[in-house]
């Protein structure tokens, strides 16, 4: 008997956090099937590629990051406004590019990288020597599983499930909100569009998402939706086209929603005679700034604030008793510790009717 406890106990003990190997270390699998021999604390990491530093500073561990890509240190996204100590980490190659042998040197428990394939880990681990973990970034649409798993993924990695569940259920929770105020409530004959979407630079009015995703949660038509051809982009999780201006005046959406990261290209273009007199939206006023959508790899934060915004514009009477500044300084403070809303803002000049303020960012 005494036996088959000691047992059992031991079978506990190395499934809580994937399998046991030699005593303070454990073996977790990765987003690409591999299997990751970590210390039972992981006390230092460093992320790679788009999107993977955003998260770990969603899962508070911020203090544990011991290097960064040279280009972190001149984005202006709400994970490095919030946390800019980062700015002060060394780096660990030009760009957004790694140097194997600065990781190799690195004082570094674990790499943690995004759109990394199992070969291209196998080769990284090898080289530097130090353990490689890949997980995938996912998105708030046809990858928000992915999103999700790899929350849960570095809450084990941690050893903070706990806050890797409350970020999984915040994401739901919010989004479950918004679509039942806009369900019942769904407004066929209203079309929208956002313009300005970023990837690799800034772009205008023609750049465009067809799947936005607060546009799916609230069940607004897409004007884009239509499209057939998508520009995949290498190493995002985003699906960005570019239309042409002569497509979004047939379109002639009630509403434009335009992405602030391109408003020195857009706010050009908008007020061409050609766009002011035949898009219904701009004749309309019904012209609107939102917070950046992508900025190396998804904004998830601005994201749900952006949710937030539409739903109140398109569906006025169900979004009555929500104050969208409220929503934002939470969902801040839930993703990265801080309200950072106000130098957001500052930044961004979102959630405003462009042309009664056609002034902004001059």
């Amino acid at each position: 008997m005494l036996i088959c406890l000691i047992s059992l106990i031991g079978f506990i003990s190395c499934s809580s956090s994937g399998k046991g190997t030699k005593t303070g270390t454990r073996v977790i699998k990765d987003a690409a099937g591999r299997e990751v021999h970590l210390p039972d604390t992981v006390r230092s990491v460093v992320g790679l590629s788009s999107g993977a530093l955003r998260l770990l500073c969603y899962m508070d561990v911020a203090d544990k990051i011991g290097y960064i890509e040279e280009n972190e240190k001149r984005r202006l996204t709400p994970y490095m406004i919030a946390n800019p100590g980062l700015k002060e980490r060394p780096v660990i190659g030009t760009g957004n590019n790694f140097d194997p042998e600065l990781l190799a040197a690195a004082r570094i428990d674990l790499i943690i990288s995004t759109y990394m394939s199992g070969e291209e880990a196998d080769k990284l681990q090898k080289t530097t020597r130090k353990q490689v973990l890949v997980i995938k970034y996912g998105n708030l649409d046809d990858e928000i599983d992915d999103l999700f798993n790899s929350i849960r993924l570095l809450g084990l990695v941690f050893d903070r499930q706990e806050r890797a569940d409350s970020l999984v259920q915040y994401i739901k929770t919010t989004i479950d909100d918004c679509k039942s105020r806009s369900t019942g409530n769904k407004r066929p004959d209203i079309s929208a569009y956002i313009g300005g979407i970023a990837y690799f630079g800034s772009h205008g009015l023609t750049s465009t998402i067809p799947s936005y995703p607060p546009f799916n949660i609230l069940s607004v038509q897409n004007a884009a939706k239509s499209l057939s051809e998508i520009k995949v982009l290498s190493g995002e999780s985003q699906h960005n086209t570019a239309v042409d201006m002569e497509q979004l005046i047939k379109w002639n959406p009630d509403y434009l929603f335009l992405d602030a990261s391109g408003i020195l290209i857009w706010k050009e273009e908008i007020n061409k005679p050609v766009v002011e007199k035949t898009l219904m939206a701009v004749h309309d006023s019904k012209v609107f700034t939102v917070l950046p959508f992508n900025w190396y790899a998804v904004n998830y934060e601005n994201l749900l604030c952006n949710t937030w915004f539409i739903g109140k514009t398109i569906y006025p009477e169900t979004f009555r008793a929500i104050s969208v500044e409220q929503k934002c300084r939470e969902i801040y403070r839930f993703f990265l510790g801080t309200d950072i809303y106000d130098e957001i803002t500052d930044l961004y000049h979102p959630f405003i009717n462009y042309h009664l303020n056609a002034g902004i960012n001059d």
